[in-house]
């Protein structure tokens, strides 16, 4: 049998008298709206295009967080965005292994959702820029990938995706640094070819 805490049942019978804060709906409508942009920002960045897509996905992504609401027990407002992010992903990967297809290049970044800090560093200012960046980023592993949508897109520390990715910080630094180089040198190389 677990041992029982004061802290934990404390907990448990703040949950059985009042339900989970995401249950109520006025506080899941605040919970989407602070997240929304951030979802769509990650779906955006592992998934690819077309955008009708990522929309999809998004919905989905706040759908199935609405179902499950009543089991959530974290702080919506603080970790809730991590709980929302492993649905999304599951998500993105559901959906390439019910397509088997392959992450399309993208053509543009939609105009009405603007990068926090784009990369690399201010290379990307027209559609061309942002096609070749694309192709660039769609020959990363999954993983780099994910890194830089979560550092570049989300605008995250590295501390913070060490700990969402459950990796020690530099384990997260170290890939930022490499993906960055190799999309520069990459970068470049496509330039001189032109």
């Amino acid at each position: 049998m677990k041992d029982i805490t004061i802290a934990g049942l404390s907990r448990w019978l703040r949950k059985e008298k009042t339900g989970t804060p995401l249950a109520n709906t006025d506080v899941f409508r605040q919970f989407y709206e602070q997240h929304y942009l951030s979802v769509f920002r990650y779906v955006y960045g592992l998934h690819g295009a077309p955008i009708e897509d990522v929309e999809d996905l998004t919905a989905e992504t706040f759908t199935r967080a609405w179902k499950s609401s009543r089991s959530f027990d974290g702080e919506p407002l603080t970790t809730g965005i991590g709980w929302l992010l492993r649905i999304a992903k599951r998500l993105v990967i559901d959906q390439y292994r019910r397509n088997q297809t392959h992450i399309q290049v993208v053509n543009e970044f939609p105009e009405d959702v603007p990068l926090i800090a784009p990369t690399p560093e201010n290379l990307v200012q027209k559609s061309e820029s942002y096609r070749q960046l694309w192709s660039l980023m769609n020959q990363l592993p999954a993983r780099q990938r994910e890194i830089l949508v979560l550092r570049y897109f989300l605008d995250w520390r590295v501390n913070q995706i060490g700990e969402y990715l459950n990796i020690p910080e530099n384990t997260a630094s170290v890939p930022i640094r490499r993906s960055l180089q190799q999309l520069q040198q990459e970068w470049s190389e496509e330039k001189e070819e032109k």
